[in-house]
């Protein structure tokens, strides 16, 4: 495995043309990604960069900004990345119409693309990434694992198996999603902070579904460890609502600042990326609920019990029958039975 050099694959015209992100598949140790970035000595990459990073620490309007204005450039690696990132920001700031191009996006450029068969891998990553990402999974359509699924650039290995990852995920095959996430993990490059960050939340979420709350809180706070001293938020807020209180266990006290800001960045998240998803799978998840109200409603979609919601929120059993009272008011719904059809599958 590599030993933390990455000069074998920082090519500049091997970045652009295979990899789009730069960023999120780049080598650093945490603490040093500013440092990463003001070292992109070429223009589009730090372009690309700059716009990874505002995402990433939490803000999606001023990289909307900067890709708004720069999906023209001359060459389409570059627009892709950016037509990319344009669609995760507006997951946040509610330009839910740009989130619906990206698919119009993505099939426009398959002529290009089968003129350069390795951008088509890449291509063909992110169309899955896309669907598996707003849980479509009426278009998900998986190559065959033996061969293809992870043929994509290797700065891209570690997002191609956090995407498969989330996808079993969805298909409530926690188990395997979990070793998947911990062979990568383990095998990995440590410098790849982004990616790993990444798997280690699917870990946590599957190993929540597996009612195994020891190891979820292992791999929460890894990728937590990981993030923090660089401010990367954006992982968090993404995925909130599927960790099903894990940021409130671990982080509301301990770090108030930024779990306020995952908090607001969450909110607006949830709400666009149920209006995709609704409208995309004909779903019914709900965003009345508050993400209090979420947390506590998935976990009792999940069959567990009013103590054992209570001992993993640590709150009173008393507050958890509360909650779930102003759950089935808002939801207009009389039983635990019923809470599947409003929550994330």
């Amino acid at each position: 495995m590599p030993d933390g050099s990455n000069d074998n694959h920082n090519d500049n015209n091997l970045l652009l043309t295979l990899n789009p992100f730069v960023l999120t598949c780049a080598w650093f140790s945490p603490g040093e990604i500013n440092a990463f970035v003001e070292g992109i000595k070429d223009k589009k990459q730090k372009l690309i960069c700059c716009a990874e990073l505002l995402y990433y620490t939490g803000h999606p309007e001023q990289a909307h900004n900067i890709c708004t204005g720069e999906t023209e450039m001359d060459d389409m690696p570059t627009n892709f990345a950016m037509y990319l990132i344009n669609a995760l920001t507006a997951m946040t700031t509610g330009n839910v119409d740009e989130i619906m191009d990206i698919y119009s996006f993505l099939k426009s450029i398959r002529e290009y693309t089968d003129t350069v068969p390795e951008f088509k891998k890449t291509v063909d990553f992110f169309s899955l990434y896309f669907n598996i990402m707003v849980h479509n999974t009426q278009d998900i359509v998986l190559p065959d694992i033996n061969v293809d699924a992870f043929a994509v650039p290797y700065e891209l290995k570690p997002m191609a198996i956090f995407a498969y990852a989330h996808y079993l995920i969805i298909m409530r095959d926690y188990r395997h999603a979990v070793g998947l996430c911990e062979a990568a993990l383990t095998m990995m490059n440590r410098k790849n902070v982004i990616g790993r960050i990444y798997l280690s939340i699917i870990a946590s979420i599957g190993y929540i579904s597996c009612a195994d709350w020891k190891r979820a809180e292992y791999y929460f706070r890894y990728a937590w460890s990981l993030a923090l001293p660089d401010g990367i938020i954006m992982p968090f807020a993404e995925y909130r609502w599927m960790l099903s209180g894990m940021l409130e266990k671990c982080i509301r006290i301990s770090n108030p600042d930024e779990y306020r800001l995952i908090s607001e960045l969450s909110y607006k998240y949830h709400k666009n990326w149920v209006k995709v998803h609704n409208s995309i799978t004909g779903d019914t998840v709900s965003d009345k609920l508050t993400a209090t109200e979420f947390n506590i409603a998935m976990l009792a979609s999940k069959e567990l019990s009013n103590t054992e919601i209570a001992d993993f929120l640590e709150i009173s059993v008393n507050s958890v029958r509360a909650h779930l009272r102003n759950i089935f008011n808002k939801l207009e719904i009389d039983s635990r039975k019923e809470l599947k059809s409003f929550v994330i599958k």
